[in-house]
């Protein structure tokens, strides 16, 4: 079953008008509520889902732009000793 908002929408695209009214043009949570036919906490909840998908995306980006300059370090570095695991590390670890 596919979400649809009273509208007609689907939830990515309510939620993603939700985030705006909300961040962008400083709508009540509850008068986007009332508009998108869902309940103020949806809103709520989808605002604070898109921010943080918002917010990886960001970070992903900054990974990717940066992946050349990882890779051009890590050939700086020793090889990795034979018991490495491959994202093994605790917060005793050397940085």
């Amino acid at each position: 079953m596919v979400y649809k908002n009273k509208a007609g929408q689907p939830r990515e695209r309510a939620m993603v008008a939700a985030y705006s009214l909300v961040t962008k043009f400083g709508a009540k949570q509850k008068d986007v509520a009332t508009v998108l036919g869902c309940s103020q906490a949806t809103v709520a909840n989808w605002v604070k889902e898109v921010g943080f998908q918002k917010e990886i995306n960001g970070l992903q980006r900054e990974l990717n732009d940066a992946n050349e300059y990882i890779e051009e370090l890590q050939h700086m570095l020793p090889p990795p000793e034979e018991d490495y695991i491959d994202g093994d590390y605790s917060e005793e670890d050397d940085y």
